[in-house]
């Protein structure tokens, strides 16, 4: 299973097309999730629909999870050892603060304490 983080983006929805043609490739599955601060918003719902679709035009089986956390790179480690995913599918960045753009981002947080394997999708 590869895990494909997504927050709605063009730049994740990038990442979410490489995870599925990859998933393909490598005849497995994905895990698409999004962390949220409330679950069922309907900006993450529909971020979500949009991965299984995605995964549907290239017949790659799919998963999708909101998952609550107030810690998106602490989250999204979490998810994927959970899961025991393969490796973590990502955007270079998100919808993160000005600072984050600079230091903290979530993926440069995910590279650094991931345990598996991370793509970064620019």
């Amino acid at each position: 299973m590869i895990l494909v983080s997504t927050d709605g983006t063009e730049l994740s929805d990038k990442a979410v097309h490489t995870a599925a043609k990859l998933a393909k490739q490598l005849n497995t599955s994905v895990l698409g999730i999004i962390v949220v601060k409330n679950k069922g918003t309907e900006s993450a719902v529909k971020t979500l629909e949009e991965v299984k679709e995605v995964c549907g035009k290239y017949g790659t089986p799919c998963e999708v999870s909101e998952i609550i956390g107030s810690s998106v790179p602490d989250a999204i480690l979490k998810t994927a050892k959970e899961n025991d995913v393969r490796f973590i599918v990502m955007a270079s960045r998100g919808l993160g603060t000005l600072g984050s753009l600079f230091i903290g981002s979530s993926t440069q947080q995910v590279l650094a304490k991931a345990d598996r394997p991370v793509l970064v999708v620019r």
